[in-house]
């Protein structure tokens, strides 16, 4: 089977969620539901298991990975910042078209699509770049916090108490302190594990919404094109720059061309920002990855 065979179930699952609200089996609402189960049990169980089993002699050779996904970050922000300003963008506009610019839906998306191309060792690769969209989400966090006011508990709730990232750090300690979890703990994990990718799809499936994209069509086509096609370039270069091989390459390559974060939208909501137009980015740009990660992984293959 080759990779694009093996991202068909993945967008097929994605069309049953949206098919689901659609015919009003389930409703847009119910992703909430869903996406409470993926954010705190069946991505950390994932994640831990992940890590938890990794072979630690790879860290040298993944390390640099978060520090990519940052860099990439920052520069697709810098060049959403650049043109939305050349363009007269109202301020919350302008920084909503930044935030979605920059981050990337590296776990929602990423680990799915890359599970399924590059197995569990691709995964734990996978893994680190989405640290580094973690360090992304906190940093603008702080930023907004510090130029538009606002809780700091928020920020460190939604950051530090973040249960995937403790799925990381938990896996890690286990596995460098050679900690037997148990088969009855193992299979545990790995039954809820194994929720994640349906319900990540179906979720992503219930949260596609057309609605308001014509309205902010040039920010859309900014982002998306900033997303879906510089970034993975960037990426591209940085890694040829740094000499990358293995899976690390193609992974971290796919990963920066995700589509923005979810994340984008909690920003816009909780500094309040251009919510609408950070929705329209952030939908447009996983309806559109449906077609440019394929071709990603044709040119990664």
């Amino acid at each position: 089977m080759n990779s694009i065979e093996t991202i068909i179930p993945i967008i097929v699952m994605i069309i049953i969620g949206y098919t689901l609200k659609r015919t009003g089996v389930l409703n847009a609402e119910d992703a909430i539901s869903l996406n409470k189960i993926v954010i705190n049990i069946a991505i950390p169980a994932l994640i831990f298991l992940a890590i938890y089993k990794v072979n630690l002699a790879i860290l040298p050779l993944i390390t640099p990975i978060p520090l990519i996904c940052v860099s990439v970050g920052i520069t697709c922000g810098l060049i959403a910042y650049l043109v939305s300003t050349a363009f007269h963008y109202p301020s919350k506009t302008r920084w909503s078209i930044v935030s979605t610019s920059a981050m990337f839906n590296s776990g929602f998306l990423g680990y799915p699509v890359v599970l399924g191309v590059f197995g569990a060792s691709g995964l734990v690769r996978a893994i680190f770049y989405d640290l580094g969209s973690m360090i992304l989400f906190i940093s603008f966090g702080i930023f907004f916090l510090l130029m538009l006011g606002g809780k700091y508990s928020e920020i460190f709730k939604r950051s530090f108490l973040f249960p995937p990232l403790w799925g990381i750090i938990l896996g890690l300690l286990l596995n460098f302190l050679n900690i037997n979890i148990g088969f009855l703990i193992s299979q545990i994990l790995v039954y809820l594990s194994g929720a994640a990718i349906p319900l990540i799809m179906i979720s992503l499936g219930l949260s596609i919404e057309f609605k308001g994209i014509k309205e902010h069509i040039k920010a859309v086509s900014l982002v998306s094109t900033i997303k879906l096609i510089i970034a993975p370039i960037i990426a591209f270069i940085i890694v040829l720059i740094l000499g990358m091989g293995g899976l690390e390459k193609p992974v971290t390559i796919l990963e920066a061309g995700m589509p923005s974060a979810m994340l984008g939208l909690v920003l816009a909501i909780t500094y309040e920002l251009d919510v609408k137009a950070a929705a329209a980015c952030i939908f447009s740009t996983t309806i559109l990855s449906m077609i440019t990660i394929p071709i990603m992984l044709l040119f990664l293959s």
